[in-house]
């Protein structure tokens, strides 16, 4: 076993956390389905939250395949930071506690929760933008060209969503956002032999 892959392993759990929570509070709703007042909103939030989890953890995997060693310490807490940021959104895109039998609103959640959710989204962008930017001086290449150009224009839409939490604003841009994430991910493979 690599020290990649230690690195690797420490992510996926990071990542596979984040899922889990979205999956206990999805289930939290279903379960619970009677007495939610649904708004799709923030269940588009969550669906772009989770393809960015998944798109996240492909570049990474990409990102270290093969590697022997792994990156300055540094260059991992960037890493972790990216990863932490997009757990964070992934707990605040539901609620984490819907109770059997008492009402849930989650048009109330997302308007508690939106600017929360959408800056730690600009945190993982930014970091991931910080040390895209930094490849072609560490590495001689930026390793994913087309994901750091989508990274680009991804962070002012989400910056604007933490600075103007105009719900407004939100039904608009979070499902436009929300297709720009499905059309770049979506077609990508998983693993690269």
């Amino acid at each position: 076993m690599s020290g990649a892959d230690y690195i690797l392993g420490l992510l996926a759990i990071i990542t596979g956390l984040a899922i889990s929570d979205m999956i206990v509070s999805l289930h939290g709703l279903l379960i619970n389905r009677r007495h939610v007042k649904w708004d799709w909103l923030p269940l588009v939030a969550a669906s772009c939250v989770l393809l960015l989890i998944i798109s996240t953890w492909r570049i990474l995997y990409v990102g270290f395949q093969g590697a022997v060693k792994g990156p300055p310490i540094w260059v991992f807490v960037m890493i972790l930071t990216q990863n932490v940021g997009l757990y964070l959104a992934a707990r605040a895109a539901l609620p984490d506690r819907v109770n059997i039998g008492e009402p849930c609103d989650l048009r109330a959640h997302y308007d508690f929760v939106d600017r929360y959710l959408w800056s730690a989204l600009a945190l993982s962008y930014g970091a991931f933008i910080f040390l895209s930017a930094l490849e072609p001086i560490l590495l001689g290449k930026l390793q994913f060209p087309n994901t750091f150009f989508h990274a680009l224009v991804g962070f002012p839409v989400i910056v604007a969503l933490v600075i103007w939490p105009s719900r407004k604003l939100h039904r608009i841009v979070v499902p436009l956002f929300f297709l720009w994430v499905c059309v770049r991910v979506l077609p990508a493979r998983l693993l690269i032999a």
